[in-house]
C-alpha cells in the first residue's frame, strides 16, 4: 500500500478511483432524488386526483338534481383546475358522463356476512374521469405533458322515492281541517316528514309515558306542536328532528306509472270498477260497470211492515244505480307496473316487483301479501330477507280499507278486513305489505285530498229485510221515512242513511275492526283517519247527515230495539276487537328494504323549486379508460 502511495502512477490511480466513486455516488444520489421526486409527484397526482374525482361525482349529482331527469347521455362541461406549488405546476382536467341505466341493488348484510341482492333497478351512473398534466394554462396542453396518472370512478344514483318515508304528509291536518296527533301507541321506525306542522299528544298508553316514539329522523316544514304539556324531546325523537325543513313538491299525477305501466281500461273512467285478485305473478280480473242512476219509488206508510199497510202517506222518489259485473281475462307479470283507468279493488299474494296504480280510488278488499314472506312475519329480517317481492300501490285519488262488499261471483256479503286485535295472520283485520301513496289534490276542498283511510267511519244500524210468513219485507227504512231527506224531514241521527254502508241495510254493523298490520310506508296528501271516536267533538255533526262533508248523524254508540219488529239494532265490535271507537289500531312497521329498492315507477321526490333529491347507491373506483 505504501509503495502504491509513493508511486506517481499509484496516486493517479487512486485519484481516478476516487473520482469514479464520487461520480457514481453523485449519480446514485441524483437518481434517488429523482425517484423520490417522481414518486412524490405520482402520489400527489393520485391523491389529488381522488379528491377531484369525488368532487366531480358530486358535481354530476348536483346537475342531476337540478335537471330532474336525463334521457340518454349527458356530458358535463370539461373543466381544468390548476395547482401551483413551490416545485411544481399541475393542471387537472375533469369531466363526467351521466347515463340513465339499470344497475344491481343490494341491501342489508346478514349475520353470516351475506348481502341481500334485490336484482336490477333503474337509476343513473355518473362516470367521472380525471387526467393530470404538467404545467398550467397553454403549457399544460402541450403534447407530451400528460401524466401517466388518471383516476376514474362510477357513481350510482337513483331518484329518491316516497317509499323511503315511513310517513309522508303534505298536510298533517285531517279532512275536517283539524289536527291529527301522534300519541302514545305510535311507535314509528323510519323517516317521517310533513310539509306542515306536526302535532304531538300525550295520551293513549304506549311505552313512553303516553308520548309517541320516533326512532328515525322527523322533519317538518313547519313546527312541532304539542296539544298540552311539554314534550320530552330526547325521549320522543330518538332519531332527531328538524323544524323549518324545505318543502317537498308532492305530485298529483303518477307520471312514471302512466308512462311505463301496462294499461287496464281504455280511458280514465269513474263508472268502472276493476276487481283484481293477484296470485303470485298472475291476476284474475272482474270488471264492474256502474250503471247510470235510475229513478226509483217507495211508498211511505205510518207503520211498516204491517198487515194491512193502509194508505201511503207519500211516495219517495230518488235515483239509485247498480253495478253489473263481468268476468274478464286476467294477466301476468311478476316484475311489472300496472295502471288501471278506473276504480281499483285489489287483494292477493304478490311475487316479484309489482306496482299497481289507478286514476281513481284504490280500495283494499283483502290482505296485500308477499309470496316469499309468511303473513305476520317481517319481510326485511336479515336472516330471512325477502329478496324478490316488492309491492307499490298508488292512487291519484285516495286509498281506502274497504269495509265490505257483495261478491260479484257468489253474491254473498263479506267483511274482508275485520279481525281481532293482536293477531297478525289470516285472522287479522288486514295485513298490508306495500308502499302506499295517495296523490289527489282537492284544490281547496280538504275532503277531496288524497288520504289513506278506512271506509264507513260512522256506522249506524239499519233494518234488514225480514220474512214474515210468506212475505219478504225489504227496503224497510225507505218505507218509513222521507228519502232523500229534506230540511223539514231530516234523516234520524241514530239510523243509517241509505247506502252509506256499502252493505246497507245491516242490523249489526262493526265499529272496532282489529289491527292494520302494515309492513311498508304511507305517503298521502292529507292525514287520513284510521280510527275515529264515536262522536267527533272537534268536528261535531250535531245529528246532521251530509256525508260529503263528514256529517254522519249522531254518535255511533247505538243500541235499540226496532219499534215494529222488536229486533235489536246496534253497532258492535268485530269478535275479538277491542276499543272505544271506530276503525283500526295501528301496528305499523317500516320495510327497510325500501331504503335500497323502491317499488317500480313509484312516485319520485322533488323539492319545491324543482330540485330532485338523489339517493346514493354506490361509488366504485375502476381502471381508467383513455376517454369517456
Amino acid at each position: 500500500m505504501f509503495r502504491i502511495l509513493k508511486s506517481q502512477r499509484g496516486n493517479i490511480s487512486i485519484a481516478l478511483l476516487m473520482a469514479v466513486i464520487g461520480t457514481m455516488s453523485g449519480l446514485t444520489m441524483a437518481t434517488m432524488a429523482m425517484r423520490d421526486t417522481v414518486t412524490y409527484l405520482w402520489d400527489f397526482d393520485d391523491v389529488q386526483g381522488l379528491h377531484f374525482l369525488r368532487s366531480e361525482a358530486t358535481r354530476g349529482q348536483s346537475i342531476l338534481e337540478k335537471a330532474g331527469e336525463v334521457n340518454g347521455e349527458l356530458y358535463t362541461p370539461q373543466r381544468s383546475i390548476s395547482v401551483i406549488g413551490s416545485h411544481m405546476k399541475k393542471t387537472f382536467v375533469l369531466q363526467s358522463k351521466i347515463t340513465h341505466k339499470q344497475y344491481v341493488t343490494t341491501g342489508v348484510t346478514d349475520q353470516e356476512g351475506e348481502t341481500a341482492t334485490f336484482g336490477t333497478s333503474q337509476g343513473y351512473v355518473i362516470q367521472s374521469l380525471i387526467n393530470s398534466r404538467r404545467g398550467i394554462n397553454q403549457a399544460a396542453f402541450t403534447l407530451g405533458n400528460e401524466s401517466l396518472v388518471r383516476k376514474y370512478g362510477e357513481f350510482f344514483l337513483r331518484k329518491q322515492r316516497y317509499s323511503e318515508f315511513m310517513y309522508f304528509t303534505d298536510n298533517d291536518e285531517s279532512t275536517n281541517e283539524t289536527p291529527v296527533y301522534f300519541y302514545g301507541p305510535d311507535i314509528i321506525h323510519g323517516r317521517v316528514h310533513s310539509n306542515s306542522d306536526i302535532w304531538i299528544k300525550q295520551a293513549g298508553g304506549g311505552t313512553n309515558g303516553g308520548w309517541p316514539t320516533f326512532y328515525d329522523l322527523v322533519s317538518t316544514s313547519g313546527e312541532i306542536k304539542v296539544f298540552s304539556g311539554n314534550i320530552p324531546y330526547d325521549e320522543v325523537f330518538l332519531g332527531g328532528y328538524v323544524e323549518g325543513y324545505r318543502k317537498f313538491d308532492y305530485p298529483t299525477t303518477m307520471h312514471s306509472i302512466r308512462r311505463n305501466g301496462l294499461h287496464i281500461g281504455n280511458s280514465d273512467d269513474d263508472t268502472k270498477i276493476y276487481m283484481v285478485t293477484v296470485s303470485g305473478s298472475s291476476f284474475d280480473l272482474v270488471i264492474g260497470q256502474i250503471n247510470p242512476p235510475a229513478t226509483q219509488h217507495q211508498y211511505v206508510y205510518a207503520q211498516y211492515p204491517a198487515n194491512p199497510l193502509g194508505d201511503p202517506l207519500y211516495r219517495n222518489t230518488y235515483l239509485a244505480s247498480d253495478t253489473t259485473w263481468t268476468q274478464a281475462p286476467g294477466g301476468g307479470g311478476g316484475n311489472q307496473t300496472f295502471f288501471v283507468q278506473g276504480k281499483l279493488w285489489i287483494r292477493g299474494t304478490f311475487s316479484g316487483n309489482q306496482t299497481w296504480g289507478t286514476s281513481d280510488t284504490l280500495s283494499l278488499i283483502g290482505d296485500i301479501a308477499l309470496a316469499g314472506t309468511p303473513l305476520g312475519q317481517a319481510p326485511d329480517t336479515p336472516n330471512s330477507m325477502n329478496q324478490t317481492d316488492i309491492v307499490g300501490l298508488v292512487s291519484e285519488q285516495s286509498i281506502h280499507i274497504k269495509y265490505g262488499y257483495r261478491d260479484p261471483i257468489d253474491s254473498l256479503r263479506y267483511h274482508p278486513n275485520c279481525g281481532p286485535n293482536g293477531v297478525t295472520g289470516e285472522q287479522a283485520g288486514i295485513n298490508i305489505y306495500a308502499a302506499l301513496c295517495a296523490l289527489a289534490n282537492g284544490n281547496g276542498d280538504p275532503h277531496k285530498d288524497g288520504v289513506f283511510t278506512f271506509e264507513y267511519q260512522h256506522p249506524h244500524p239499519s233494518v234488514p229485510a225480514v220474512r214474515i210468513g210468506t212475505t219478504l219485507w225489504e227496503m224497510i227504512d225507505l218505507h218509513r221515512r222521507k228519502f232523500p231527506q229534506t230540511t223539514s224531514s231530516p234523516w234520524p241521527a241514530n239510523n243509517d242513511y241509505p247506502w252509506y254502508n256499502p252493505l246497507w241495510p245491516e242490523r249489526l254493523p262493526y265499529d272496532e275492526r282489529g289491527d292494520i298490520n302494515l309492513w311498508g310506508s304511507v305517503a298521502q296528501r292529507r292525514r287520513g283517519f284510521v280510527h275515529r271516536s264515536p262522536y267527533d267533538t272537534e268536528y261535531p255533526s250535531n245529528g246532521v247527515w251530509n256525508i260529503p262533508i263528514d256529517f254522519c248523524g249522531g254518535t255511533t254508540q247505538v243500541n235499540m230495539a226496532d219499534p215494529v219488529l222488536g229486533i235489536q239494532l246496534a253497532t258492535i265490535h268485530y269478535p275479538g276487537a277491542t276499543g272505544t271507537g271506530v276503525g283500526y289500531a295501528k301496528n305499523y312497521h317500516y320495510d327497510t328494504r325500501f331504503y335500497y329498492r323502491a317499488p317500480r315507477d313509484f312516485p319520485e321526490v322533488n323539492l319545491q323549486g324543482g330540485d330532485a333529491p338523489m339517493k346514493t347507491e354506490s361509488w366504485v373506483l375502476r381502471r381508467p379508460p383513455r376517454t369517456l
